[in-house]
């Protein structure tokens, strides 16, 4: 993945975290439970998608992680 696509992905997942956040503090501080049950639903949306976009951006480093075990196998001590 490029430069570009890392960027998007991070500017994404920061947006999706900061909604997450902002309507858990909404929620916490509303004093009307079903309020507060309809915000929960929201926010664990927000939290999946940002989780989703952190996983999107890790996988090329995994796979190049991968990629340089099995050209280079460690070396075994012990």
């Amino acid at each position: 993945m490029n430069d570009r696509n890392d960027k998007s992905l991070e500017l994404h997942r920061s947006k999706q975290l900061e909604r997450a956040f902002f309507f858990k503090r909404l929620a916490t501080g509303a004093d009307d439970p079903d309020f507060s049950a309809k915000l929960k639903p929201l926010v664990e949306e927000y939290e999946r998608e940002a989780a989703r976009a952190m996983l999107e951006m890790a996988e090329p480093a995994m796979q190049q992680e991968t990629t340089a075990r099995r050209i280079m196998p460690g070396h075994r001590t012990g």
